[in-house]
Formats: C-alpha cells, structure tokens, sequence
C-alpha cells in the first residue's frame, strides 16, 4: 500500500521521543508498503506501532503540547481527533473479534482434518475464506472515512495521530490480507489431505497450527496496540482539561 509522507511541523527542541516516533512512521511506511508480508514481519510492524503510540503519549506531556492543546480556538479540531480515536478503536476491537473467530474457525478445520472427512474440511475452509474476506471488506470500507489531515505549528501531537491511524488502518488490512493468501478459495481449487493439521491446496500445504499460532500472536498484539490507543485518548483528554 502506498503511503502519501506529509511534513509534519515538529517542535523546535526536538526531544528524543519526537525523533522516534518520525523514525518509527518511517520504517512503518516502507514495511507496509511491501507486496510480501509474512506473520512475522506483521508482527513486527504491530510492535512498531504500539512503539509510535507511546512516543505520542510521551510528547503529550510536554508543556507546549499541553498549553497548546488547552486553548480555545483548538477545540474543533481536538474533538475531531476524539471523536476518530473512538472510530479507530472501533475498528481496533472489531478487527480483535474477527480474529477470535478465525482462530476458532481454524481449529475446527484442524479438528476435521484429524478426521480425515475432506467434504467435511472443504465446508469449513470455505467458512474461514468468507470470514476472513467479511472482515477485509470491512476494513476497506473504513479506508474512505479518514479524517481530514492536521496542519499547524501548534498541533504537531495531532498531526501524529492522525497519521499513526492511517498506519494502524493499514496495518490492520494487511493483517486479514495475509490471512486470505493463506488458503485460497475453493471455487478455483482443489482439496486434499495429506496428514495430520496439514492441508495441500493446488500443491501449496499449508500447516494449520502454525496459522493458529499466527492469530494467537497477532490477537494478543493488537490487544497490546488496543491499550496504547486508550493510553493516548486518555492523555489528549488530561491536556485538553487543563
């Protein structure tokens, strides 16, 4: 996915925390802009967001930041940001849910695989492949609701979260995109088994309990990533109290 870079208009003492987090949205842009991801470099790019949400909350604390934030005439867009960060949360959680489904479709297809009942286990792959392109679709409809990008001098911690959300929806669709490479469907395929938790498709085999795996960790990650995202809400709404 391409991203579009936009100056950011950053304090003149650029603390340590600021320089992290450009670092972080760099390397987040050029890894998310990669045709190939794996689990584990998904893995590393949900890490590498939770990192940039902690440098923001970080730079909240910083009493230009808070003074700024607290004035009246940025009020408007202050509540924009709020009101996104409860979409983006939203989004958040029901990615979360979608995966929690996966990983129980995926052990039901593991479980009819130990069977050995391959009409059994085309049913349920072709359950997961509708689940997984469910929450794809999903996520591309929230790609047209972005809000409108943040410029000013005084609002560099804004500018931020709005582009750590265009990361994080991002990163969220290459989650399920991964997902949907994984077993492709069943119109244009052809099922076997082969042994135990593997399954050959067109001659690719896939191991289910390495793809359980692979949700379990990314499941947890976006729950980490979840509670980064409270963290920074709750610290946009302490600076714009005082």
């Amino acid at each position: 996915m391409a991203f579009h870079a936009r100056s950011i208009s950053l304090p003149t003492k650029s603390h340590s925390y600021v320089l992290k987090a450009e670092a972080e949205l760099y390397k987040l842009r050029a890894s998310l802009s990669s045709s190939s991801q794996t689990a584990q470099t998904i893995l590393d790019a949900l890490q590498g967001v939770c990192n940039l949400y902690e440098c923001i909350n970080d730079i909240f604390f910083m009493s230009s930041n808070k003074n700024s934030l607290s004035h009246s005439q940025q009020r408007r867009v202050v509540d924009q940001e709020l009101e996104d960060s409860v979409n983006l949360l939203d989004i958040c959680s029901t990615s979360s849910d979608n995966l929690a489904e996966i990983k129980a479709h995926l052990q039901d297809l593991e479980l009819t695989v130990r069977r050995c009942s391959s009409e059994a286990m085309k049913s349920k792959a072709k359950e997961y492949i509708q689940l997984v392109k469910k929450s794809s679709k999903y996520l591309n409809k929230q790609v047209g609701r972005k809000s409108e990008s943040i410029e000013g001098d005084s609002l560099e911690t804004l500018g931020l979260l709005w582009e750590a959300r265009e990361i994080t929806v991002s990163l969220l669709q290459s989650v399920f995109v991964f997902f949907s490479k994984q077993i492709v469907s069943q119109k244009t395929s052809k099922w076997s088994l082969l042994q135990k938790r593997r399954v050959e498709c067109k001659g690719d085999v896939f191991d289910i309990s390495s793809l359980i795996v692979n949700v379990e960790e990314l499941h947890n990650g976006l729950g980490c990533l979840y509670r980064h995202m409270i963290q920074c809400r709750v610290s946009l709404l302490n600076s714009c109290s005082l």
